[in-house]
């Protein structure tokens, strides 16, 4: 156990075949300069995104009324958009057809809700006509 105090325990194991290939340096330059544009996209995407959320907050601020400009028209606010406007047509262009149909989708209902006899078919209870009986005979074969 007296050795293992004297050894280095920081030296690193180096295998003992020399490097034979040299890095490209076309290839490492190559490589640096993707690095640096990646890192300058990054810090345009975080400045664009700190600027598009101080965008955002400042129309919340707006549409809660707290930077209001005071020349601004209240009746701008309550108008709707033109999305809106066809949504709201549509709705009620669907309410107007289901009025004029609603003779039809009664009677589906009404179908639905009152379950259909079978018809049965006609009994006759009349007996069937007797008929005679004739009495069977051998007949002679000549």
């Amino acid at each position: 156990m007296a050795d293992s105090e004297t050894v280095d325990t920081t030296q690193q194991v180096n295998s003992n075949n020399p490097a034979t290939k040299q890095k490209n340096p076309k290839r490492v330059a190559a490589g640096k300069a993707i690095i640096e544009k990646t890192r300058q996209a990054r810090q345009a995407q975080k400045k664009a995104l700190a600027e598009d959320q101080a965008i955002i907050a400042n129309q919340a601020l707006q549409e809660k009324g707290d930077l209001d400009p005071p020349t601004a028209d209240p009746q701008i606010k309550n108008v709707l958009t033109t999305t809106q406007w066809l949504s709201v047509i549509s709705i009620i262009i669907s309410v107007v057809g289901i009025y004029y149909k609603r003779e039809e989708i009664k009677t589906v209902f009404a179908q639905k809700s009152q379950p259909q006899r079978p018809t049965l078919p006609t009994v006759d209870f009349t007996p069937p006509p007797v008929k005679t009986q004739r009495k069977r005979r051998l007949q002679s074969m000549e």
